[in-house]
């Protein structure tokens, strides 16, 4: 595996690790779907296109029986997004303060601002 995907793999694990609790008691459910990772090219952002892939996957998944979906969102366009389909906010991380298990920050390059942080959310779909 690459190291870059090994970080968000591991980012990603911390995220859901640190909501867990939270998604359990406001989302009490047998099953949900988890959307993973949605990018797009940056040529093609601001175009609306994820909007469009979340409305989609939220469809397809509920005609599949799916009522709770739950996804990662980490940037400012992204998090409007999942606000604007309805996702709640249930934790989230700076990407500055994410250690891997060697003590070495996830993200160096990561800065101090406020927007740099991902989000773990999720819905309801009815």
């Amino acid at each position: 595996m690459s190291p870059h995907l090994t970080k968000i793999l591991t980012f990603i694990t911390n995220l859901e690790e640190s909501t867990e609790k939270t998604f359990q008691h406001l989302f009490p459910c047998d099953y949900f779907a988890e959307i993973f990772i949605t990018s797009v090219s940056q040529k093609y952002r601001g175009c609306g296109m994820v909007t469009e892939i979340y409305k989609r996957m939220i469809s397809l998944l509920k005609s599949h029986g799916f009522h709770v979906i739950k996804s990662g969102f980490t940037s400012p366009a992204t998090r409007a997004i999942g606000r604007k389909l309805g996702f709640t906010e249930l934790g989230r991380l700076y990407f500055k303060n994410q250690i891997n298990h060697n003590g070495q920050r996830l993200f160096p390059e990561a800065g101090d601002g406020e927007e740099e942080y991902a989000t773990e959310t999720a819905a309801f779909v009815r």
